[in-house]
């Protein structure tokens, strides 16, 4: 597969050592495939690496910086057909990535796919959702988000009405587990570095959508998701705070004025 895997780990590297253990990293050839940036973790996850995959390409940055730049390192460092971004607390069940990898060589437009998330117990995780609206920002990132969690505008942009058994294109996926097309990487852009965690995905898939690049659910593949959900877990967190921050920015910059790229489902 003409695929380069990039991933991006601060401080992950208990994650890194089950990643690292599935088939897409059986053999050195398949090893080379890869670029993990270290972003200036400390738990010595680039020794690691160098010690037990000296193979993998491994990018070390002396301070941290956010997910959309470390990301754009391991693109600017690709020529291959596909990029496949890369969520170091996923586990890769067998042909996962394979069977993404068919789907976007027999549809020429779609220029970004994801598979079934799940969490380690087998429970299907959302990650196929729809364009936020300012009421779902109330929902889920404002003080009133306990009395909206299962609101049915909540819901309907998680995508609880959608067939999560289903192929099909819908509006986003979660940056998890991203398989994107070169050519449309390259009509797209980079990802936008004034997003430094979160909402990145949001974006990326909201601007392929205006560039006539279709985004697909593909269930067929199915990726463990630890999805460790950091920014749920306190309203007021330094990692809230960066959500709510980059939420601001796409709304900013894609909604006030503007009209969303597809029509809504």
């Amino acid at each position: 597969m003409d695929i380069k895997i990039i991933i991006v780990s601060t401080n992950q590297k208990k994650y890194l050592v089950q990643l690292l253990k599935s088939p897409l990293f059986s053999t050195k050839k398949k090893q080379k495939n890869a670029i993990i940036i270290d972003n200036n973790s400390h738990d010595k996850t680039s020794h690691f690496l160098k010690k037990n995959f000296p193979e993998i390409q491994t990018m070390t940055n002396k301070e941290t910086k956010g997910f959309a730049y470390n990301s754009n390192l391991g693109i600017k460092n690709s020529d291959n057909k596909y990029i496949l971004l890369l969520n170091p607390d996923t586990e890769i069940t067998l042909k996962a990535i394979e069977k993404l990898y068919v789907f976007l060589e027999t549809h020429p437009r779609v220029g970004i796919c994801g598979p079934k998330l799940v969490f380690p117990n087998g429970k299907l995780q959302m990650s196929c959702r729809r364009f936020p609206t300012w009421k779902t920002v109330i929902a889920r990132r404002s003080p009133l988000r306990k009395f909206f969690i299962n609101s049915k505008e909540n819901k309907h942009h998680l995508g609880y009405d959608i067939d999560h058994s289903k192929a099909q294109p819908v509006d986003w996926l979660l940056g998890a587990c991203l398989l994107i097309r070169k050519e449309a990487l390259n009509d797209i852009g980079l990802l936008d570095e004034k997003y430094y965690l979160y909402v990145d995905d949001i974006d990326y898939c909201y601007r392929a959508w205006k560039k006539k690049w279709e985004v697909w659910y593909v269930p067929i593949s199915i990726v463990i998701h630890h999805h460790l959900a950091e920014s749920d877990k306190k309203l007021f967190s330094r990692r809230s705070w960066y959500h709510l921050k980059s939420m601001w920015h796409y709304y900013w910059k894609n909604i006030f004025f503007r009209q969303y790229p597809i029509q809504r489902r």
